[in-house]
């Protein structure tokens, strides 16, 4: 299995880096990769095979072969393993104090509370989809998330701008998963041949 980090990412740390936030550096990536860990472990007790693993800003990405042929009840639990990992690190954090407790809780409640969306490509949009997908359906409910989520982060990025400079993070973040989104909704045909070759 190959792991990777998404190029978006660079910046970031950079940023950190060069503004002498290397403790929040090192926790950032250090909770990414507890929460990937987690997507890891549900997908192994599920029986799926990942290929591949890309850590993103909010988490991270498995891909799955064939994961249009997996049954909807393993793909909820896959979705649910980050967040899972998450709430484990951060009840860690609160149980077992030291001297970054504080920042490591608050990086945990963030990731958690964007993670939990109901959006994709986020987990809350993932285990959502698979939740509403009806057998027969599943393509339907898919397209329907899309572009219930392209609506979702074209609103907040409007919202976003009105408070310029301030929120430029936020907006970048929210146009990164806006732009995942688009690039579903523009292969939506040759998903919808992938899903009717499962049936």
């Amino acid at each position: 299995m190959k792991v990777r980090l998404h190029p978006i990412l660079i910046p970031v740390f950079l940023f950190l880096l060069v503004s002498g936030n290397v403790s929040i550096y090192t926790l950032i990536f250090v909770s990414l990769l507890i929460h990937e860990a987690g997507h890891l472990v549900a997908a192994k007790m599920v029986g799926l095979r990942v290929r591949s693993c890309t850590i993103m800003p909010y988490g991270g990405e498995l891909t799955i072969p064939g994961r249009h042929a997996v049954r909807r009840r393993k793909r909820f639990y896959v979705a649910l393993g980050g967040p899972a990992a998450t709430l484990f690190l951060l009840i860690l954090a609160m149980v077992i104090p030291f001297s970054a407790t504080d920042l490591l809780i608050r990086i945990q409640l963030i990731l958690l509370a964007v993670n939990l969306l109901p959006f994709l490509p986020l987990d809350g949009g993932q285990a959502l989809s698979a939740f509403i997908e009806k057998k027969g359906k599943e393509y339907e409910a898919r397209l329907a998330m899309i572009v219930h989520s392209m609506i979702f982060y074209s609103i907040v990025i409007i919202t976003l701008s009105f408070s310029l400079p301030q929120t430029i993070p936020y907006i970048v973040l929210a146009s990164f998963l806006l732009i995942q989104n688009i690039s579903a909704f523009r292969y939506r045909k040759y998903e919808k041949a992938l899903f009717n070759l499962k049936k």
